[in-house]
């Protein structure tokens, strides 16, 4: 039986970066194919099932599965669902990432067997976190020419992205992290639904049904952020993705966002982009 077999050539440019992100809202059905390249898909919302060469698996929000050139893959059941199509040369992911593979999450995710495609969750924080850097890859790999070093800021952080979902997928720490990971995981929900007001530490306590002090330690131990900070840093990663999608003023990107006033947003957005929203604007969009 014949099946479509996508071509390099097809999606990448001579001479440029063989990274491309496509963002499928929705994705529409497809049947078993292969391609020449990598792929990486991360699932941003919505229900489907993954073709496999004899097998269907389900896959929803949080899901993310790595399909190595020659394999057989497809799309079915589709219910309104989400994506990101990271494609990926097949000379690209044989160079400096290839040095990866002494991480045991990296050898299992990316360093499979052909007969099986590994697919695995992420949760809230991981989900959002890893959008954010995939929208931050596909604007710097979609600069005409690769201005101003876009190609090698893009090829970095799909690096960064690389090493990270290599992280999360390491066994030896599935058991703690994910632990650790459904304990927080209705406070990383709550803060993401609030990212237009502030949050106190006592709203948080309660939320997560722990004392301040343990909340706090295990809060930083797996973000890297204090509770309350992390809230204020996914505030100003939400003021990023208005800022690209609607003309907003400052004092408009900052009530959205539920800073008290437009000083205090902008001192904040300052310390955590290392630049004005106005910069920042012009930085993604030339305007």
């Amino acid at each position: 039986m014949s099946y479509q077999i996508l071509q390099e050539g097809v999606f990448f440019k001579e001479n440029s970066l063989k990274v491309k992100i496509m963002f499928r809202d929705p994705e529409i059905p497809y049947s078993l194919h292969s391609h020449d390249f990598y792929e990486l898909v991360v699932v941003v919302s919505g229900r489907g099932s993954h073709l496999t060469l004899g097998a269907e698996t389900p896959i929803g929000e949080g899901s993310v599965l790595f399909v190595r050139p020659g394999v057989q893959h497809g799309y079915g059941k589709l219910d309104n669902l989400r994506l990101y199509n990271i494609l990926i040369g097949s000379d690209v992911f044989s160079k400096e990432i290839s040095d990866l593979s002494e991480m045991p999450g990296f050898k299992t995710f990316f360093l499979y067997s052909e007969e099986n495609i590994p697919i695995f969750k992420l949760n809230n924080y991981q989900l959002t976190e890893t959008i954010f850097l995939l929208k931050e890859i596909k604007a710097e790999s979609e600069r005409v020419g690769f201005a101003m070093g876009s190609a090698a800021m893009a090829y970095a952080k799909l690096l960064q992205l690389v090493i990270k979902i290599a992280r999360i997928h390491t066994p030896k720490l599935q058991g703690s992290t994910r632990s650790t990971a459904e304990r927080l995981d209705p406070i990383m929900l709550f803060i993401e639904q609030n990212l237009d007001r502030s949050l106190t530490l006592e709203e948080l306590v309660s939320v997560a049904n722990m004392s301040a002090s343990t909340l706090n330690r295990q809060f930083k131990a797996y973000t890297g952020w204090s509770p309350v900070a992390f809230h204020i840093h996914r505030r100003i990663a939400y003021a990023c993705s208005l800022i690209l999608k609607a003309d907003m003023s400052v004092e408009e990107l900052s009530e959205a966002s539920g800073f008290s006033d437009g000083n205090y947003f902008s001192r904040q957005f300052r310390s955590h982009m290392h630049m004005s929203p106005k910069q920042y604007k012009k930085l993604w969009t030339g305007q």
